[in-house]
Parts: structure tokens; C-alpha cells; sequence
């Protein structure tokens, strides 16, 4: 983790468990110029992308679709995709 105070490396030093879906992760900033930051980072479970075998009937996170990365065509980003009228075009 990085600090945000001055970019240096920071790390986990303990954690805090507030609920079954929600964390808080106690970082310090190993900066050696002696930065001396410690902050605090937030650690939830949000949603559901594959049901568990064994689900606890208290705890219920909303299922959301797998998706393909943003960028899965890379290599050709600046192509429009195929059966796609270009922007600038004009149907009649």
C-alpha cells in the first residue's frame, strides 16, 4: 500500500473486524525519512460474483455479472467494432 501522505511504502500493521462483511486495516508508512503516518483503510465485501456452497443465511450480498476487462481488444481499441456505422455517419 502506498501512503497517502508522502508516496512512501506503507504496511499493514493490525486489523479491526466491525462486522461479517466489513474490515478496517490499520497501516503505518515505512517511509525512512521517518513520514510516521498511519492511517486507517476500509476492507468490505460488496457484492457477490459467484454463489458460495455454503451461504449464511444472515449475510446476503447482491449477485452482479461477470464482465470481460474493459480493455480485452487492445490491439486494435481504435477500430470501431465490427456492424458498427461509423460516428460521423448518417442513415437516410
Amino acid at each position: 500500500m502506498t501512503c497517502p501522505a508522502c508516496g512512501g511504502r506503507a504496511f499493514a500493521r493490525s486489523t479491526g473486524k466491525r462486522s461479517a462483511t466489513y474490515r478496517e486495516v490499520y497501516y503505518h508508512c515505512r517511509n525512512p525519512d521517518a513520514c510516521g503516518h498511519e492511517f486507517v483503510v476500509a476492507l468490505e465485501a460488496i457484492r457477490t460474483v459467484k454463489s458460495s456452497r455454503y451461504p449464511k443465511p444472515l449475510i446476503v450480498l447482491p449477485i452482479s455479472q461477470w464482465h470481460a476487462a474493459a480493455n480485452d481488444r487492445a490491439a486494435n481499441d481504435d477500430d470501431r467494432p465490427p456492424n458498427q456505422p461509423a460516428a460521423d455517419a448518417v442513415e437516410i
